[in-house]
Order: structure tokens, then sequence, then C-alpha cells
């Protein structure tokens, strides 16, 4: 066996890449200019997420002023689109807290 070619076998645990996505993947083909930019879409994703509750949130808080009617129609619509994707953006990434090996 010449120099340098691995013996087969089974790894060591916790050898390889670690997971990085939670859930089952799929492959797709997509722009490059959209795949280099999934890591921020997620992050965008989040961050309305977590807007879109903030101002639910004043909204309820407000609900007789018809200063935050508007607001309202707003983050109803948002929240209608977000529930609309199919997902949970905040489910995308592995926890860090998660066992990464496992999957």
């Amino acid at each position: 066996m010449p120099k340098g070619v691995p013996k087969s076998g089974i790894r060591s645990p916790g050898a390889g890449s670690k997971k990085r996505f939670a859930g089952e993947l799929k492959q797709k083909w997509i722009p490059p200019v959209v795949a280099n930019n999934l890591d921020n879409t997620y992050r965008l994703l989040n961050e309305l997420v977590d807007e879109v509750n903030k101002w639910e949130k004043i909204c309820n808080e407000k609900s007789t002023s018809p200063r935050y009617e508007q607001a309202r129609k707003l983050t109803n619509t948002l929240r209608t689109m977000l529930d609309n994707l199919g997902f949970n953006p905040k489910d995308i990434y592995v926890d860090s807290k998660q066992d990464n090996n496992k999957g």
C-alpha cells in the first residue's frame, strides 16, 4: 500500500466537519449571488422576526391608540408573510448548546 493512503475503517467520534444546519439538507442549484448571501439572508429573517415580535407587543400594549393602527396593519402583513415562508428562520442553524455530532 502506498505511503499516505488512509486505511479503511471507522472514523473516530468527532472527526470531520461539524454539523452547521439543523434538520435534513437538500441540494438545490441557485445563483451564486444568492448562495454567497444565504447567511446574511437568514440573519435578516431572524432580525425581522424579532422586530415584528417587538412591534406586535407594542401595538398590543397601545391597542386603543389610533396612531398604532397603521403599525398594527404592517405587523399583521409582515407576520403573514413570515408565516407563509413555511419554516421558522430561528430553526435553520444548529444551536450552539446542541450536540453537533448527533444526526
